[in-house]
């Protein structure tokens, strides 16, 4: 079973070490990584219910030089804090994934006013319409299926001339 780069890193920003080296591409999971799902800014957004905590990070982190900062250097000033402030893993935000959804984005770009749980709301209610095709179509998401023809294929092959193919598919005219 594979294992997220969220608990990866949950596991090793609480595992009560303050010295516990950071971990590297453990079973296809390298939270260092370029392209790795755990960024500066989310590392910094984990701790929004922690008020101290929250407040020394806006003061010092809340700025596009973040961006700059080397991932295992914040990582390892980020542990340290945990440390200091007393921070408990229950005490961490919890951001529910949901996966992307085109109807979803599509009602958000026309309905900006719903909140995203109506919005989840409307698209279930939507998928499970008898008229979930015609809106489709109407948001256009799914074109129209085209009805295909079945061609009248002719069930006997006989050789035929090259004059009778000239004759049944051309129109010929005889010149003076």
């Amino acid at each position: 079973m594979a294992v997220s780069p969220y608990q990866v890193f949950s596991n090793w920003l609480f595992d009560g070490m303050p010295n516990s080296p950071l971990p590297r591409r453990t079973e296809d999971v390298d939270i260092l990584k370029y392209n790795s799902p755990i960024t500066n800014t989310y590392v910094v957004s984990l701790f929004l219910r922690n008020g101290k905590l929250n407040n020394y990070l806006n003061t010092y982190f809340n700025d596009i030089n973040l961006r700059y900062l080397d991932k295992e250097d914040l990582f390892r000033f980020i542990k340290k804090c945990i440390q200091d402030f007393r921070i408990k893993k229950r005490d961490l935000m919890f951001y529910k994934r949901t996966p992307k959804v085109v109807l979803y984005e599509i009602l958000r770009d026309r309905m900006p006013i719903l909140k995203n749980d109506d919005i989840y709301l409307l698209c279930d209610i939507i998928e499970k319409s008898e008229n979930r095709d015609s809106i489709f179509e109407s948001l256009g998401l799914e074109k129209p299926k085209k009805i295909k023809v079945k061609s009248e294929k002719k069930s006997s092959k006989k050789n035929i001339s090259l004059d009778e193919l000239l004759s049944e598919h051309f129109s010929i005219m005889e010149q003076k």
